[in-house]
């Protein structure tokens, strides 16, 4: 009968053993950064009533939308021309 409770109280002390150790290497993982996370979008294309879903990075998002404000300017500041038919 005491073996049995010697054997209930190590139990517990070799847990506690294996707890810091998955502690520390889950501290040596680097942290991810605001720009490396990934952000997914759903859109749904028009015709369907499906949803797709697209995954970029905070970094790939922000160019793109840097892209389509350039994109949307030039249009904009484009030289209207004007042809007069007489």
């Amino acid at each position: 009968m005491g073996g049995t409770h010697l054997l209930a109280l190590l139990a517990p002390v070799s847990l506690l053993a294996a707890v810091p150790v998955a502690a520390s290497t889950a501290s040596e993982e680097p942290a991810v950064e605001a720009k490396d996370k990934l952000i997914c979008k759903r859109t749904q294309r028009t015709g369907s009533r499906f949803y797709s879903q697209i995954c970029k990075t905070a970094a790939q998002w922000d160019a793109l939308a840097e892209q389509q404000k350039r994109d949307l300017r030039e249009q904009i500041d484009r030289p209207q021309v004007e042809i007069r038919r007489n």
